[in-house]
């Protein structure tokens, strides 16, 4: 124990005796490393991976109109046809923030992947539904019915928490594992009965004589879609995050006023219609600043993302999708850059 002492202190003495010759070199190292780790740059861009869905596509328009630019932040975005995939690319840190569903986020909390969500896109208003074919006229008319939708998605959430809410489980109907971008063209060729749809193919299903028989209308506040950022980019770039939010903020003004060029360069880069673009918005709730600075509050409904997120581990533990509840879902939580905000 001594020797350990004596080294101790040896060492000690040595730093102190060398720190006036080195310290320069070590602090220029040190600044050249802590630079580098730094996203939102031109040289390391902040990487947003977003997925088809109608509020996530207002990043489109943000990116477009110059308003990550002159909010002084360089983002590129990755953009993912199957959610699932942008799900795998966030805790591979393949890509330093992420359009995900608040449910989503659950079953990575309990696996240990450090985030946060940061900021509330959007709540789903009628953007995600059950699409039938003609002759069911409710939901006990899925019995043996083959319904498709995505495994471990916030679609699958919906499809049991509607069979559960009507004394059926998972074990009633013909369940088909689909991607949405499957599930869509499969429903649509008549080779399922029936599919839990997000926008926009939820809209295309509709139009070719699909029966919408159920959808988030009913069910407000339980799928909110928010903007998650991986711990490691807040600790090393928080002044990026809180750019990227106040740049989100800058697009809804423009997105609440309907602003013609900032919708334009959405439909532009998402290949949608105009019009259909302005239909698919109807189906969804746009977070300004207000709206998230009161939803990150500790409530007791689905207003507040605290509980929902609560509701959200208790359901996915009761249909077995987790294994148990996190002790504390909100951890998830940083409402700093909501309050942040300019």
């Amino acid at each position: 124990m001594m020797k350990k002492i004596l080294c101790l202190s040896l060492i000690t003495v040595m730093l102190v005796v060398c720190v006036g010759c080195s310290s320069s070199p070590k602090s220029e190292s040190t600044q050249k490393t802590s630079q580098s780790l730094v996203k939102g740059t031109e040289d390391n861009p902040f990487i947003l991976g977003v997925s088809p869905m109608s509020g996530w596509y207002a990043w489109y328009g943000i990116d477009g109109t110059g308003i990550f630019k002159d909010n002084g932040v360089n983002v590129t975005i990755k953009f993912f046809p199957v959610y699932s995939d942008s799900l795998t690319a966030f805790y591979s840190g393949q890509v330093d923030g992420i359009c995900i569903a608040g449910s989503d986020a659950i079953a990575p909390l309990n696996e240990g992947v450090d985030f946060k969500i940061v900021l509330v896109n959007d709540n789903s208003y009628g953007a995600d539904g059950l699409v039938v074919k003609e002759g069911i006229n409710s939901i006990k008319d899925l019995q043996g019915k083959k319904v498709a939708t995505e495994v471990g998605t916030l679609e699958h959430m919906f499809l049991l928490k509607i069979l559960n809410d009507n004394g059926m489980t998972i074990d009633d109907i013909d369940f088909t594992n689909m991607t949405i971008n499957d599930a869509g063209p499969a429903f649509i060729a008549g080779s399922v009965d029936a599919a839990v749809l997000w926008e926009p193919t939820l809209s295309t299903a509709i139009q070719v004589g699909g029966i919408l028989l159920y959808s988030t209308k009913s069910e407000p506040g339980l799928i909110p879609d928010t903007l998650a950022v991986r711990s490691e980019v807040i600790n090393n770039s928080s002044d990026t995050v809180q750019k990227i939010v106040d740049s989100w903020f800058d697009g809804v003004d423009k997105l609440n006023v309907r602003d013609k060029d900032f919708i334009q360069e959405i439909c532009d880069r998402a290949e949608l219609k105009y019009e259909d673009y302005l239909v698919m918005l109807d189906g969804v709730t746009i977070f300004d600043k207000a709206m998230n600075q009161k939803t990150f509050q500790k409530g007791n409904d689905f207003t507040y993302l605290n509980y929902t997120l609560e509701k959200s581990a208790e359901f996915l533990v009761d249909t077995k999708m987790i294994e148990k509840e996190p002790e504390d879902v909100s951890v998830l939580l940083d409402d700093t850059y909501i309050k942040g905000a300019d």
